[in-house]
C-alpha cells in the first residue's frame, strides 16, 4: 500500500516510516518542517518520500493524499502547554478534519487517526477524577477538560460521524497512543525508578506508558487488519511506569473504583484487550530490563 503520513518528521513518524516500509509499504511523509534524517529528496520515488504540508489546509491534504491506499495521521499540537489552547484546539481539529475529508473525496478507506489516553482525560486534567472501574477499558466515558484532551476526544466523535455518513466504506482506527518512549526515555525512566524519583501526575494517566516502536507496529496493523467503522484504541504497553504493585496504586489513588477481573503484581491499569483482539497487536518490550 501506498500510505499518507502527516506529521511525518517527528519521533513517531519516523517510527511508523521504518516499521512500514520494513513491511513493503511506501510512504509518503507530510509535515510543515522537513525530517531529520532525510531533509530533501527533490521528488526522488523510493519507499518513503517527503513533501511539505500544512494538514490545517484542506486542500493541501487533498493534493497529498492523491494516489494514496491509507493514511496515518499523526500531526498535531501534542500538549496543551506548547501553544494557548485555542491554537492547539483549532489544529488538532481542523487536522482532523481536513483528512478524514480528504479521505472521503480520495474514496481512501482506511484511516489511522492519532489519538490519546487524553481522550478519556488524564494527564493535563486539574487534578485525580474519579473512574468508575479498572483496569480501564475503551468503554468508559470521557472526563476531558483541556483543549489538547478535548481535541482528541472530539477528533474521535468526527471519526464516527464520517463513518456515519459513509456506511460500510470507510475502516477508522482511533489510537488512544500513550506515553511513546523511545529506547533512552526507557532508561531515564529506569534510572528513576530506582532512585525513588517521583511522578506527581502518574495517577492521572493510569502510570501508563508505551514503547515508540511497538507504537509503529500497532498503526501498521490497523491498516492491514480489516473491520467496518470506527474503533477507539488504548495502545499502551502491557506493565506500568511504576515500581509499586499495581493494586496498591489504583488502591492509593482510586480508593472507590472497582477491581474488574485480576490485576497481578505490574500488569497495566489500562486494558489492552481490544487492540489485542482486533489489531492481534501484541506488545512485549517492559522498560524494567
Amino acid at each position: 500500500m501506498k500510505v499518507l503520513l502527516t506529521g511525518g518528521s517527528g519521533l513517531a513518524g519516523m517510527a511508523i516510516t521504518n516499521d512500514l516500509t520494513a513491511h513493503g509499504h511506501t510512504v509518503l511523509r507530510v509535515d510543515r518542517i522537513a525530517p531529520s534524517d532525510a531533509p530533501y529528496t527533490r521528488g526522488q520515488v523510493g519507499a518513503s518520500t517527503f513533501k511539505f504540508v500544512d494538514t490545517t489546509d484542506l486542500g493541501q491534504v487533498i493534493s497529498a493524499m492523491n494516489g494514496c491506499d491509507a493514511v496515518v495521521h499523526m500531526a498535531a499540537i501534542p500538549n496543551p502547554r506548547m501553544a494557548p489552547e485555542s491554537e492547539v484546539f483549532r489544529v488538532n481539529m481542523l487536522s482532523n478534519w481536513a483528512v478524514l475529508e480528504a479521505a472521503e473525496i480520495h474514496g481512501v478507506q482506511k484511516v489511522v487517526m492519532a489519538s490519546s489516553v487524553n481522550a478519556v482525560g488524564a494527564v493535563f486534567s486539574k487534578k485525580v477524577t474519579p473512574r468508575a472501574y479498572f483496569p480501564i477499558d475503551e468503554n468508559q466515558p470521557t472526563l476531558a477538560e483541556d483543549a489538547y484532551s478535548q481535541s482528541k476526544w472530539l477528533g474521535e466523535e468526527m471519526a464516527h460521524a464520517f463513518v456515519r455518513r459513509n456506511p460500510g466504506k470507510l475502516q477508522i482506527a482511533s489510537m488512544r497512543f500513550h506515553g511513546l518512549l523511545t529506547k533512552a526515555r526507557q532508561q531515564e525512566m529506569r534510572i528513576r525508578a530506582h532512585d525513588g524519583a517521583p511522578d506527581e501526575n502518574a495517577a492521572k494517566h493510569f502510570w501508563g506508558w508505551v514503547d515508540l516502536d511497538e507504537a509503529a507496529v500497532a498503526c501498521r496493523l490497523a491498516i492491514e487488519t480489516h473491520w467496518q467503522g470506527h474503533e477507539a484504541f488504548f495502545i499502551n504497553a502491557p506493565d506500568t511506569s511504576s515500581m509499586v504493585p499495581t493494586m496498591r496504586l489504583i488502591r492509593e489513588s482510586y480508593p472507590d473504583s472497582e477491581i474488574q477481573g485480576e490485576i497481578k503484581g505490574f500488569a497495566s491499569a489500562i486494558s489492552i484487550e481490544k487492540a489485542r483482539r482486533l489489531l492481534t497487536w501484541e506488545p512485549t518490550v517492559t522498560w524494567r530490563n
